[in-house]
């Protein structure tokens, strides 16, 4: 859950680090972004205008001030009157008024809550994006730096007869292909940034250059772990939080079939006397409250109905994502070792000096592990934005 604790423990870490410039993790660039976005700021007055509307709603009524003025034939007193009154309902509803509008509060900062959380994991999202489009311009970057002495090797052996103008051409694709790809991963890079800069409010390129360009650790939750994600999720707790709310307006409308009282003093002048007197009047509300408190118990069922859909929901969303991640590792787990624990360009340009290979197996041979390397990076992004979507509901 995206709550205050963590706010204010990414504010004092950007805090603590004064001027200093240092790479920022995922989670603390998502949350810069997040924190500067002109919707967070927009959202956050919105949310005290709220709060503000919601504490008035407790309020006694404000007395009401009246008079009247009677001008009548020469030679008689005109008539006034003065009346000052004050009409309250049972005074019970008051109370039951202030405990329903304290559960709305609490409901709107748990709606803005999951409405945060949700936008958290689309910049996260982007942010995966981005790692992704970054490691792979890695990968074909040192493709390239590669094809540089494949090139040199192919243009001698094209001059000594060792390789025909066919295959030279191939190395020659070869180049092509590498910029092609390169120049994909670029305006796909373009798009994210892009999108995160519009969020943001601001070009955020510069920010983006301070972001660790790995993936974070990753670490399948445990079943304790998943089941109190799957109880936290802050679209659970909106849920139920509307259900209290509803729960608070049935009283609140049970309160109000009471009678209504109201109080007041009255100051009359007549016939050159003055008079005094008190106002005291009752309405009973038989026709207009038993509207109201169904319709209070149709705001129940219609909460409890709303809660029960999201928790099923997000158990699963959870569940399912989990089965992707855990398939998704074990697929990580295979192919890393082999990927990450030998220098295939090495060994393969060994077997072409030596004769063992020609230059375009090497070339075949070389693009078939560079594939499988891009092949990894794309799993790891996959499994970083699983979990990303599992911590969207903590």
């Amino acid at each position: 859950m995206i709550s205050r604790l963590l706010y204010s423990t990414l504010l004092l870490l950007f805090i603590a680090s004064g001027n200093e410039i240092r790479a920022l993790s995922l989670d603390e660039t998502a949350f810069e972004i997040l924190i500067n976005s002109p919707q967070y700021k927009s959202e956050n007055y919105a949310l005290e205008s709220t709060i503000r509307n919601l504490k008035t709603e407790s309020n006694l009524p404000d007395p009401e001030a009246s008079g009247e003025y009677l001008v009548l034939p020469k030679d008689v007193d005109n008539r006034w009157t003065a009346q000052l009154e004050w009409g309250v309902e049972w005074p019970g509803v008051y109370g039951a008024r202030g405990k329903a509008a304290n559960a709305k509060m609490s409901a709107a900062e748990k709606q803005l809550t999951a409405q945060r959380a949700e936008k958290l994991a689309e910049i996260k999202d982007l942010l995966l994006d981005y790692i992704r489009s970054h490691q792979k311009l890695l990968l074909l970057e040192e493709l390239s730096q590669n094809n540089d002495t494949i090139y040199r090797l192919a243009e001698e052996a094209a001059r000594g007869g060792e390789m025909t103008v066919l295959d030279l051409n191939k190395v020659r694709l070869e180049y092509a292909n590498i910029r092609v790809a390169k120049a994909t991963l670029l305006d796909e890079q373009a798009d994210v940034v892009s999108n995160l800069s519009q969020i943001y409010g601001n070009d955020c390129r510069q920010l983006l250059e301070r972001m660790e360009n790995n993936f974070p650790p990753i670490r399948i939750p445990t079943e304790e772990e998943i089941a109190l994600i799957k109880e936290n999720a802050p679209a659970v707790q909106a849920a139920l939080a509307d259900i209290q709310t509803a729960e608070m307006g049935k009283k609140v409308a049970k309160m109000e079939a009471l009678p209504n009282l109201s109080l007041g003093y009255k100051h009359s002048f007549e016939d050159g006397m003055h008079f005094n007197g008190a106002v005291f009047g009752v309405s009973i509300p038989i026709f207009s409250s038993r509207g109201k408190q169904k319709a209070a118990h149709a705001d129940i069922l219609d909460a409890e109905v709303r809660a029960e859909t999201v928790a099923l929901e997000i158990d699963t969303e959870a569940t399912a994502t989990l089965k992707r991640l855990e398939s998704i590792m074990e697929q990580i787990n295979e192919i890393a070792p082999i990927i990450e624990n030998a220098d295939y360009n090495s060994t393969l340009l060994k077997a072409y000096k030596s004769g063992v290979i020609t230059l375009i197996e090497y070339i075949s041979d070389r693009n078939y592990f560079t594939t499988a390397a891009i092949e990894l990076v794309s799993l790891r992004h996959n499994a970083a934005k699983a979990l990303a979507l599992l911590q969207r509901y903590l």
